[in-house]
């Protein structure tokens, strides 16, 4: 009977009541009236109201998984409500706990038979505190600042009579939705941690400074030559230099190397005022007195000079840039080069063309053209080419394979050696044959190899152990040796014969004045292997090397001494190459200027269609020839003609080919 009267008088309260709501975080669950039913139709309405709570919010393949929950763990959430909601103290006058409304509690305590027992009412409220803890924590979560988007189920909207929304979801289903919520946070947490929370303008400002101060070390350490492109490779002291350089020492050599390529290109010398004051001293015999003159000259001395200097310029008439004989600039690129008849087309040799050349002082439309070789023949031919360069005269020697000839100067007589002891000097022009037994004082096995000056007076021998042989070239006879250290592989007289450049396996380039047989001056070459050539014109040296490379020295600026100074003492000195030329692979074997020094010529005996020119003024080597087809073979010799209308070149089959070069022929 008491169950009944409490019973009765929690009815009258809930309906004379107004509805109310109690939630952690202030959310509601939508009102619905409810028919009464039994124990078991209470448990039907409950699942019906917790699968029309769903929310929007989520996405539809969770809704399914919490419309699909298990039997098992809805009736532990019915028996745990009916345990809340089954005395008539537990609800403590009525009112809701966990978000629940009394109307929807009163829905479970409508049948007497499964009304739940009552039990003890502090072991309930105990229970319901520890819920409302562990719900707080879940609730805890602040997602005011998360964007919320609308899922909709696969299958339409929920079914059901009012919608709910995110925030008033069924007690039941709430539990699922925290635990989803707190995975799904997760999981948003992990993509925010990716990347950068804000992004600082300052930071932006920094990585700017950042790249300053990386240009200003960049700049600090210098110019890299070797890294850069390969023109800067020219700047370079030495070929093993890496070591970047300074700003001011790159501008430097910039400087220099513009000065040195202007000054070669085209004459600049009538620009230099001290040059300008010493003609008149020269023309007077007068003793120079030397003018240090450079970027630090000041602005008034330069002034007071110009008058005289634009009065100089202005008396001549001459060209100021390097010109061929009419009159046209040689193009630094391009040469125009064509092939004409075999200079020995009408007697061939039957070894290699070991030496030939032009008679200095024949015609230069049809100059006169030497040959020998290891078949033991002199030839003289005739550059005709309408006559296919006819053969004037030949001559044998039986015991001389010829391995070097040259003409003494201008006049016909020819000197002749090979490995032999002894050499011959054949004159032409009377048919005598004379033959130098030996060198009086000297002991070599072989005089292979010499060198005979510009005008015929003397000629130099290489003999052993870094003696140069002097023998005057009109008593045939000694008159003197030179020294120098290491042995010698290379001798060239200079064009006015009175001094004489030799070098050897030491490296080291001599010049020696012939009249008091003293070195003048002493250098090392750039390559630093043994020379194997040397070939000197009235402003350049060039110093060939077995490693194939080929040194072009400024000799404009030769020592004083070393141009008829009055001192004949040795002069060290430090020479930097203009420009260092490594066309050829193996050793250069042979060097020879044209005429007037704007050509270069360099062939190597070791390798086929081993020959290069360069245009000396801009230290380029011509592009265009030779060419891969060009039938060179392997070069033994060569020589330009008088005026260097014509290039000769001997190969290895016994051949003497022609070229015509045609920037040189008038037009």
């Amino acid at each position: 009977m008491t169950t009944e009267r409490s019973k009765s008088k929690t009815r009258q309260q809930l309906e004379a009541r107004p509805q109310t709501t109690l939630s952690p975080l202030n959310s509601s669950v939508t009102k619905k009236d409810t028919d009464k039913q039994t124990g078991d139709d209470g448990k039907k309405t409950r699942k019906d109201i917790a699968s029309r709570g769903g929310s929007r919010g989520r996405s539809s393949n969770k809704k399914k998984k919490r419309r699909e929950m298990s039997e098992s763990k809805l009736s532990e959430e019915a028996a745990l409500t009916e345990r809340l909601f089954g005395g008539d103290g537990a609800l403590g006058g009525g009112s809701a706990i966990g978000g629940v409304t009394e109307t929807s509690s009163a829905a479970w305590m409508d049948d007497d038979e499964d009304a739940p027992p009552v039990g003890n009412t502090a072991d309930a409220l105990e229970e319901i505190t520890k819920n409302q803890k562990d719900n707080a924590m879940l609730f805890a979560i602040d997602r005011s600042g998360e964007e919320v988007t609308d899922d909709v189920d696969e299958g339409g909207e929920d079914e059901g009579d009012e919608d709910v929304s995110h925030d008033q979801q069924p007690l039941v289903n709430r539990e699922s939705t925290e635990e989803s919520n707190e995975e799904e946070e997760a999981d948003e947490n992990k993509a925010s941690m990716k990347g950068a929370a804000w992004q600082d303008s300052e930071s932006d400002s920094d990585g700017d400074d950042s790249e300053n101060e990386s240009n200003e070390k960049r700049t600090k350490k210098g110019v890299s030559l070797v890294d850069g492109p390969n023109r800067l490779k020219k700047l370079r002291r030495y070929r093993d230099e890496t070591d970047p350089v300074s700003v001011k020492e790159y501008e430097l050599r910039l400087r220099e190397r513009f000065v040195n390529t202007a000054s070669v290109a085209a004459r600049t010398d009538w620009a230099d005022v001290g040059l300008a004051q010493q003609r008149p001293a020269e023309a007077d015999g007068q003793p120079l007195a030397k003018k240090k003159r450079g970027y630090g000259s000041s602005s008034e001395e330069e002034s007071d000079d110009e008058d005289d200097a634009a009065q100089t310029i202005l008396k001549s008439n001459a060209s100021l840039f390097a010109t061929s004989s009419s009159g046209q600039t040689l193009p630094p690129t391009l040469l125009n080069v064509v092939r004409t008849r075999d200079g020995n087309l009408s007697d061939p040799n039957n070894s290699v063309v070991s030496a030939l050349q032009f008679h200095p002082g024949s015609d230069e439309d049809n100059p006169l053209l030497m040959t020998a070789g290891m078949d033991k023949m002199l030839r003289f031919f005739r550059i005709d080419e309408e006559e296919d360069n006819p053969k004037i005269h030949g001559i044998h020697f039986p015991k001389m394979p010829i391995t070097c000839a040259s003409f003494l100067g201008d006049s016909g007589s020819v000197v002749l050696s090979g490995r032999r002891p002894f050499f011959y000097v054949y004159d032409a022009l009377s048919g005598k044959i004379q033959k130098v037994p030996s060198i009086v004082g000297r002991t070599e096995r072989s005089l292979e190899k010499f060198s005979v000056s510009r005008d015929g007076k003397m000629i130099a021998f290489m003999g052993n152990d870094g003696y140069v042989i002097l023998v005057d070239g009109k008593t045939r006879q000694w008159v003197g040796d030179l020294k120098m250290n290491g042995s010698v592989r290379a001798i060239e007289f200079e064009e006015g014969g009175e001094y004489l450049l030799g070098s050897g396996s030491d490296g080291d380039v001599y010049r020696w004045h012939i009249g008091s047989r003293r070195c003048v001056e002493r250098f090392h070459n750039e390559d630093g292997t043994i020379t194997s050539s040397l070939a000197a014109s009235s402003n350049f040296l060039a110093v060939g090397a077995e490693s194939g490379v080929v040194n072009l020295y400024n000799d404009r600026h030769a020592p004083s001494l070393a141009r008829g100074g009055s001192g004949l003492g040795l002069a060290s000195t430090n020479r930097a190459p203009l420009k260092s030329i490594m066309n050829l692979a193996t050793s250069a074997d042979n060097l020879r200027f044209n005429h007037d020094g704007n050509i270069l010529a360099m062939s190597t005996k070791r390798e086929t269609n081993g020959l290069k020119l360069l245009h000396v003024p801009t230290a380029t080597v011509f592009s265009n020839w030779p060419t891969s087809k060009t039938p060179l073979k392997y070069v033994w010799s060569m020589d330009f003609s008088p005026g260097s209308r014509y290039l000769a070149v001997g190969n290895d089959h016994g051949k003497c080919l022609l070229y015509r070069l045609k920037h040189y022929w008038d037009e």
